[in-house]
């Protein structure tokens, strides 16, 4: 079980993602969030 869990944390949170211009999940969702909130204001 720790090796599925370590594995999902690697593909969710640190994997690049080419589809988001080579960043990780995390770093894509700290950059959209305030970019959205740009826009709405």
């Amino acid at each position: 079980m720790d090796e599925v869990m370590s594995w999902m944390s690697f593909y969710n949170f640190n994997r690049l993602h080419s589809s988001m211009g080579y960043v990780s999940p995390m770093e894509f969702e700290d950059q959209w969030y305030p970019a959205r909130q740009k826009m709405a204001a």
